[in-house]
C-alpha cells in the first residue's frame, strides 16, 4: 500500500511540474538578402535543459518543440523571404538551467556557450560566438523561468543576426574539426604560431590575429622615439576611427580606453596585466596615473605615453589582473574577481 501511495504522489508530482518554453520570436532577418539558410548543429551531450523554480514550483525549461533543427530551420525561412547563398549554422555546444538555493530562496543559473559558421567549397569558417554564465535571484526578478527563456531567444536571434555582417576569421574547418574548432583554427592564426609580432598599426582583432597591419595607418612617435599615438599614412591625422593594437619593434601594445599597455604570450595565449579602471575607466572612483600628457592624446586614440617612469607610476597606484584575449574575438576574458560594477 505504502508503495502504490509513494508512486501516486511521484506521478503527481510529474504531472504538476510545468514547462517553460523557449519562444524563438525575434527577428533573425537578414536585410541584404545573403543568406540562404540556417542550420542548427546541435553538439550537446546532454540534450535536456533543466529545471529551474518560480515560487517554489518548478518549471523544466525546453523548446517548443523537440525537432530542433527543423525549429530553428523554420524561424530563418519565416523571417527571409528573399534569400541569397550563404549558408549559416548556429552550433548549440553548451545549454543548461538549475536552481542554485539560497538563504530565504532559490537563485536561477543560466550556462550558455554557442557559435556561427558559414560554409563555403564544403569548409566551415568561425563568425562569431557567445558565452553566458548567470545567476538570476529571485528578489530581482519577479518571474525568473520567463526571463532566463527570455534570455536564452534574444542571445540566440542576436548572435544570428550579427554574424550576416562577419566577415570571420579566414581558417577552413572541415566538419570533424567543428567540436574542436577554437584549437583548430587558433593554432592557424599567425599571431598565435607566429615567433613574433609584424609592425604597424591593427584596426581590429581580425587584423592582429592574421597579422595583417592596416597600411593607412602608422605608429606616431616624438622626437625621443616614445610611441604618442598614430597618424594616417598620408599624413593627415584625422583620426575618426579606433584601433586594436599597435605593434612597434616587435612588441605589441593593446588599447585600453585610456592607455596602452603591453601584450603579453604565453601558453595559454595572449593577455594584458591592467587595473579595472583601465578597461573600465567609467567606473573609476580614483586617478590612474597612465604617463605625462595623456589628456593631450592624438584624436583620443591613445590616451598615455609608453615610457619606463610611467610604468612604475602606474603599477604603483592600481591593482593589476591577467586579463585574457579570446583567441578568436579578441574579446576580454575577465578574472572572477575583477568587478567592472563596483
Amino acid at each position: 500500500m505504502k508503495k502504490i501511495l509513494l508512486f501516486l504522489l511521484f506521478s503527481g508530482s510529474l504531472l504538476a511540474q510545468k514547462n517553460q518554453f523557449i519562444e524563438l520570436r525575434g527577428s533573425i532577418k537578414d536585410k541584404k538578402h545573403g543568406a540562404q539558410s540556417l542550420t542548427l548543429l546541435d553538439k550537446r551531450e546532454d540534450k535536456t535543459i533543466g529545471i529551474i523554480s518560480h515560487r517554489k514550483e518548478p518549471f523544466e525549461v525546453k523548446f517548443e518543440k523537440e525537432d530542433l533543427e527543423k525549429l530553428f530551420s523554420d524561424w530563418f525561412l519565416e523571417d527571409n523571404k528573399e534569400r541569397g547563398k550563404t549558408q549559416y549554422f548556429l552550433m548549440l555546444e553548451e545549454l543548461k538551467v538549475k536552481d542554485i538555493p539560497a538563504q530565504r530562496s532559490v537563485t536561477g543559473h543560466l550556462e550558455m556557450r554557442i557559435s556561427t559558421f558559414l560554409k563555403r567549397n564544403d569548409q566551415y569558417y568561425f563568425l562569431k560566438k557567445s558565452s553566458i554564465s548567470k545567476d538570476y535571484p529571485q528578489k530581482d526578478h519577479a518571474y525568473i523561468t520567463r526571463v532566463i527563456a527570455a534570455k536564452i531567444s534574444s542571445e540566440l536571434s542576436n548572435i544570428v543576426k550579427d554574424s550576416y555582417t562577419e566577415t570571420g576569421l579566414n581558417v577552413p574547418i572541415s566538419e570533424t574539426d567543428l567540436g574542436n574548432y577554437e584549437k583548430v583554427i587558433s593554432e592557424q592564426l599567425p599571431v598565435y604560431s607566429s615567433q613574433s609580432f609584424t609592425d604597424g598599426v591593427y584596426k581590429d582583432y581580425k587584423s592582429f590575429a592574421e597579422q595583417k597591419p592596416d597600411k593607412e595607418f602608422t605608429v606616431k612617435k616624438n622626437k625621443d622615439g616614445v610611441i604618442k599615438g598614430v597618424k594616417r599614412v598620408d599624413g593627415y591625422d584625422n583620426l575618426s576611427k579606433d584601433v586594436f593594437a599597435i605593434i612597434d619593434n616587435g612588441i605589441a601594445y593593446k588599447k585600453t580606453p585610456i592607455s596602452i599597455i603591453e601584450i603579453e604570450k604565453d601558453s595559454e595565449g595572449i593577455f594584458i596585466m591592467a587595473s579595472q579602471e583601465e578597461i573600465f575607466p567609467q567606473y573609476n572612483n580614483t586617478p590612474v596615473i597612465v604617463g605625462a600628457g595623456a589628456a593631450g592624446a592624438i584624436g583620443g586614440l591613445i590616451a598615455a605615453i609608453v615610457d619606463v617612469a610611467a610604468s612604475k607610476i602606474r603599477k604603483q597606484n592600481a591593482l593589476y589582473y591577467r586579463v585574457g584575449i579570446d583567441k578568436l574575438t579578441g574579446e576580454y576574458i575577465l578574472p572572477e574577481n575583477f568587478d567592472k560594477t563596483k
